[in-house]
């Protein structure tokens, strides 16, 4: 019956309790307990398809059992390889610009010393002795900064190798960063399939505190028992043939 129906029948109540027809007021008192307990019925067959419904999408949510048990640890792998390339090219750059410093302070240490040299042979004060040996040490010089060239040229090629690294790390924290987006996905799916049973969940926690009843606990002997639902297909069977 529905709302009109209801009215009707608490009218006719009413019209029959101030005639004093108590035989037709309790018909329409039954009457009225019957919608009551039909409504009731079909709200909680509702509330129990609903909840029963949101725990299987749970339970069957598969991708967030693989997010856990496989891309997250996947993830850490990933992160622990993006850490280790980059301290081996950090600590590849820092040894080559080190050693490069030193043979640029040694060329220029060296430079420095053989400029004072040439000053004094601009100046007329070395002999034919010291003359001969600047001309050596400047001969020496040459050969070493030649030598020297060719090193510090491998050594900003390692240090330009080791900067590759950017381009595998990038891939792989894009990976990690698609995972994040799928993780938060699949939490906001399931705090959404939950938060639609807010209100059902603050009802029973307000129902609980008013009750001081103890809980019953799982069915014993279900196995055996006739009157017990022993799987999920059995809760669907039951409540799809009470129209639910």
């Amino acid at each position: 019956m529905d709302k009109q129906q209801t009215i009707k029948q608490a009218k006719l109540l009413i019209e029959h309790l101030e005639a004093g027809n108590e035989q037709q007021a309790k018909s329409c008192l039954d009457s009225l307990a019957t919608i009551s307990e039909s409504n009731l019925f079909k709200e909680i067959g509702k509330l129990t398809r609903d909840l029963h419904d949101t725990l299987n999408s749970f339970h069957l949510d598969t991708r967030l059992t693989s997010l856990a048990t496989q891309d997250i640890p996947d993830a850490k792998d990933r992160l622990e390889y993006v850490m280790t390339l980059t301290a081996d090219a950090a600590n590849t750059t820092m040894d080559a610009v080190e050693e490069g410093i030193s043979i640029s302070d040694d060329i220029k240490s060296k430079a420095a010393d053989l400029d004072e040299g040439w000053q004094k042979v601009r100046n007329k004060q070395l002999d034919g002795v010291q003359f001969r040996a600047l001309c050596t040490l400047t001969e020496k010089f040459i050969t070493k900064t030649a030598n020297d060239s060719v090193k510090l040229h491998s050594l900003l090629e390692d240090a330009l190798m080791a900067q590759g690294f950017q381009d595998l790390t990038g891939q792989v924290i894009k990976r990690v960063i698609q995972l994040v987006h799928e993780v938060e996905e699949s939490l906001v799916e399931t705090i959404k399939m939950f938060g639609e049973m807010s209100d059902y969940h603050e009802t029973v926690s307000g129902t609980e505190k008013d009750r001081k009843v103890e809980a019953s606990g799982p069915a014993m002997n279900a196995d055996t028992r006739d009157d017990v639902v022993k799987s999920q297909d059995e809760v669907d069977d039951l409540l799809s043939s009470l129209g639910f």
